[in-house]
């Protein structure tokens, strides 16, 4: 989501495999967490050869010429993956994954750069489906790096995670994506503290796209079917930041979302958004320690059915007593 525009409490629902941590214990310095091996079938190998250069996807919800989203392409690039950008022709913030069903008007601003009149998963679904070739899907989407955090209650409502979960849910077959975040370090995004932080931000996400590509000779898989990645990166210089951190969505509020009349027109509301004070949150949540300064990766499947032991105990036997 765009910087202090967050939003309410929708929750996307995050599950982190056994399977996940080991991959990705294997790729970074992360914390250590037991599981059993991945054995793909040869139906979800990654198509791309061995230690070749990826075909990668990226999009946003700030919109396609945003620094962020350029400082990705320009790395990416360079160390020759082939990069295709194609993202909202303006911000679509907070638009979470939904879809644009109204046309849709696709401009190509330059070679492999496309604006796109519609939502982040809208661009992603209409890049894969239109303009790359039938056969050849990316192997990986990235969508970021976005203007602003997005952890916790915020993580469900954001466009820019919401770009990776139509790649693992809508997509067919799924594709894996990450999604990269972060705060600027001060209020002009144009200045040049501000445009190091991105490219240390896009050196760690080449690192790990590299990390991941290396990995994907060893086990057939870039990541497990049907995961994404919610990566968001402290806004702080490189070398301040204290580790990675593999973490669980965190569940405490940390922003307040109203509406309020216009001053010139009643009938016009305008958003407010409010920080409000770090509260008590789950023991591994992604918004502490974002806070405490570390990076912070959760794996997300897009699954929203709740695991409550309150379902069992309380609602269903409600909900049984009812009559079709």
């Amino acid at each position: 989501m765009k910087n202090n525009q967050q939003g309410t409490s929708m929750k996307l629902i995050t599950r982190i495999s056994l399977a996940s941590h080991l991959l990705l214990a294997s790729l970074l310095p992360l914390p250590a967490v037991g599981g059993e091996n991945i054995s793909p079938p040869r139906d979800q190998m990654i198509s791309a050869g061995c230690n070749s250069k990826l075909s990668i996807l990226l999009s946003n919800d700030d919109g396609f010429d945003k620094p962020g989203i350029i400082a990705l392409q320009q790395v990416l690039s360079q160390d020759q993956h082939r990069v295709v950008l194609a993202a909202p022709a303006k911000n679509a913030s907070g638009s979470s994954a939904s879809m644009t069903f109204t046309p849709v008007v696709v401009e190509q601003v330059r070679d492999n750069t496309y604006a796109i009149s519609a939502s982040p998963a809208t661009s992603v679904v209409l890049a894969v489906s239109a303009l790359y070739p039938p056969d050849s899907p990316p192997d990986l989407v990235i969508s970021g790096i976005n203007d602003g955090a997005n952890l916790g209650p915020a993580t469900g409502i954001s466009g820019t995670v919401g770009a990776t979960t139509v790649a693992i849910e809508i997509l067919e077959p799924p594709i894996p994506a990450i999604a990269i975040s972060t705060d600027p370090l001060g209020p002009d995004y144009s200045a040049q503290e501000n445009t190091e932080h991105l490219q240390a931000i896009a050196a760690f996400t080449l690192d790990l796209v590299n990390h991941l590509n290396e990995n994907r000779c060893k086990s057939g898989l870039l990541l497990p079917k049907g995961l994404a990645l919610n990566i968001n990166y402290p806004a702080l210089p490189s070398e301040k930041i204290k580790g990675i951190a593999m973490k669980e969505q965190g569940q405490a509020p940390y922003f307040k979302i109203s509406y309020k009349p216009s001053k010139k027109d009643a009938n016009i509301f305008l958003p407010v958004f409010k920080a409000r004070p770090l509260g008590a949150d789950i023991k591994q949540s992604d918004t502490t320690a974002y806070h405490q300064g570390y990076i912070t990766i959760v794996a997300m499947d897009g699954d929203y059915t709740s695991k409550s032991p309150a379902i069992t105990a309380i609602i269903e036997p409600l909900i049984l007593k009812l009559k079709p």
